[in-house]
């Protein structure tokens, strides 16, 4: 008992006296000086005040005349003590230096190429630190600005926060054989530490922290974590004032550069996990910051007033601009063709095609997927110019599915409610008249791109896969089951009688989506019980199929595994069935059925872009651990 009273007293002294009335300076945490309603009895700086706009109760106390004097700067809290206790705690140990390293550079080379939220140069400054004697040396006032982890103002609880994020990314991109219980240990040590005080105003550091956080948990089974996740990290980007340019003449361009990152991470974020999880945004794509320049971190140094890339070196940063381009698009989509507030309108479709085409023919051209030839030769730098052409290229034959799916779905469905009223030998009449219409016209070519498009998403999903350039694996996932879906509903629509697409095209897809599926399976586990319920779901399919053309027991043709591996050998277990579900014939046409409602039905105005229809739910992008593995 006594050691607890002496700890409890050691703690006391360490804790700031709490500053008399009149003294209250604002913190990045802790209490703020403006209250919940908007009051304030404090005269604020710009940079504090600058978020509080003119709604705000405090926007109206602001206009009262105030005596002009100079507020000394608040100064910052004397840390050294504190943080050498804290940083004994478990969860600011560190693996091996050899381990350490060997996950920050796969992070460094797979991860902060598409998603450069933090100044690579500084971070490794700091990380090299931690070997030394000095250690983090905790927050300090640099020259550099605010530049968020990694910077001089950085906790230290936000730094390690995100190095273990970045080792647990790290992992996933390796080929350890034990990579999923050390990313669980270093998922496990970022959660702890992100139990912070960010409900409070926060800082770069936290918003950053908080994008890692949420990149992981892509690849994790909390879908809800994800999305909240990402949610407070843009409520507290906007509360910081990334969301504009004002005052940025009085910041550094390293800490410019870097809050604009951090912004449209917030926004790609935002439309990504919205889009997976059939959310609408809170967010909107906006052109109100200006985009990060396409220059590499080396580049970007303090004190200078502009930061340039040399002639002849490539950045890598030109992926930054362009995918920026593309989630502007994608916010689009969501908005003009999911919405519930949009409106049905065919020349939307054509508006946002035209976008996707333009973006096309503008692209940068080091990042050209259809041209080869333009690959840079300079080493490393060319195989992640690879990657990154290969990851546009995939993100933008997505987003081209993603506009023409509700088409693809009505398309489909028509030919549903056609062969059920060949069944039953009535409305043939309306059927006919149904598809001489111009909107069946149009559905029916929107439909077609939407398979062609599949199938060149599924080939080059497996080309990238063959020379090793590809992106995330949870990403590439998505797009397969995306693929997958497609095919599944367009073969049931070949078997309702319309054979308006090309078999040999939809059988390619399927051959492409299968083999690639059981390739990642041979490492990932997610994948493999990926494989089997796309199986499963295609035989359920065909046999609801069955079930609706005779009266009697539908026949049965078992789907099998996909019958050569990724380099073309035979595979041991393609003659392995999948088990079929002895559903009953009611249960089997409820199911058919159900491949076209909500979500798949013909509306410009419909759903979110979720796969219900398909029989996934938020568990589709995050599988869920009891899935077979």
């Amino acid at each position: 008992m006594q050691l607890v009273i002496n700890q409890l007293r050691q703690d006391a002294e360490l804790t700031p006296k709490s500053p008399r009335p009149g003294t209250i300076h604002a913190t990045t945490n802790g209490p703020s000086p403006v209250s919940t309603i908007g009051a304030t009895t404090l005269t604020l700086n710009r940079q504090e005040d600058e978020f509080f706009r003119q709604s705000s109760l405090h926007s109206l106390l602001q206009e009262v005349p105030h005596p002009d004097h100079h507020r000394p700067a608040a100064p910052l809290q004397n840390r050294s003590r504190s943080s050498a206790t804290s940083l004994l705690t478990a969860k600011f140990a560190l693996p091996p230096r050899q381990v350490a390293d060997k996950f920050l550079n796969i992070y460094f080379d797979s991860v902060h190429i598409f998603y450069p939220w933090t100044h690579s140069t500084w971070f490794r400054k700091r990380y090299e630190a931690l070997w030394t004697s000095t250690g983090y040396s905790g927050v300090e006032t640099g020259q550099a600005g605010d530049i968020g982890v990694g910077g001089d103002q950085c906790p230290e609880t936000s730094f390690f926060c995100v190095l273990n994020t970045m080792f647990a990314l790290g992992c996933e991109f390796s080929d350890l054989p034990e990579k999923e219980s050390a990313s669980a240990m270093f998922s496990s040590r970022m959660r702890t530490l992100l139990q912070m005080d960010i409900l409070d105003k926060g800082d770069l550091s936290h918003v950053q922290a908080l994008l890692l956080a949420g990149h992981y948990a892509l690849s994790s089974e909390y879908p809800i974590r994800c999305y909240n996740i990402i949610g407070l990290a843009c409520r507290i980007a906007v509360g910081l004032g990334l969301h504009t340019e004002r005052h940025a003449d009085q910041r550094s361009v390293m800490e410019n550069e870097v809050r604009r990152r951090v912004w449209y991470g917030c926004l790609q974020m935002e439309m990504t996990v919205c889009m997976t999880l059939g959310r609408p945004p809170v967010l909107q794509m906006t052109d109100d910051v200006l985009v990060p320049a396409a220059v590499d971190d080396e580049f970007i140094c303090p004190n200078t007033t502009s930061c340039m890339q040399p002639e002849g070196i490539v950045s890598q940063n030109l992926f930054v601009v362009e995918n920026i381009r593309l989630a502007k698009i994608l916010g689009k989509i969501l908005s003009s063709i999911y919405c519930p507030s949009s409106s049905s309108d065919f020349s939307a479709l054509v508006r946002l095609d035209g976008l996707l085409e333009d973006f096309k023919t503008s692209l940068v051209t080091d990042l050209k997927w259809w041209d080869n030839d333009m690959v840079p030769t300079q080493g490393a730098r060319s195989h992640i110019i690879k990657r990154q052409r290969n990851v546009l290229q995939a993100r933008f034959l997505h987003l081209r599915i993603l506009l023409y799916r509700p088409s693809f779905s009505a398309f489909c469905a028509a030919a549903m409610r056609s062969r059920q009223r060949r069944g039953t030998g009535s409305g043939m009449d309306e059927v006919a008249a149904e598809a001489n219409t111009l909107q069946g016209a149009f559905q029916a070519q929107c439909a077609t791109t939407c398979v062609q498009v599949a199938y060149e998403l599924s080939a080059s999903l497996l080309a990238a896969r063959e020379v090793e350039a590809t992106g995330a694996w949870w990403f590439s996932l998505f797009y397969l089951m995306t693929c997958g879906g497609i095919i599944i509903l367009g073969e049931c629509a070949q078997a309702g009688g319309s054979k308006h697409f090309n078999q040999q095209q939809l059988d390619a897809t399927w051959e492409n989506t299968t083999v690639l599926l059981r390739v990642l399976g041979r490492e990932n586990a997610r994948a493999r019980g990926y494989l089997d319920h796309l199986l499963v779901l295609k035989d359920q399919a065909r046999s609801a199929y069955f079930s609706i053309r005779n009266s009697v027991v539908p026949s049965r043709v078992p789907s099998r595994r996909p019958s050569v591996s990724l380099e073309g050998q035979p595979d041991k277990n393609a003659d392995q069935v999948i088990p079929t579900p002895t559903d009953v014939q009611e249960e089997q046409v409820d199911f058919m059925a159900s491949l076209f409602q909500d979500n798949w039905d013909w509306s410009l105005d419909g759903g979110m872009p979720t796969y219900g229809g398909l029989g996934f739910g938020d568990e589709f992008i995050f599988p869920l651990s009891s899935w077979p593995a």
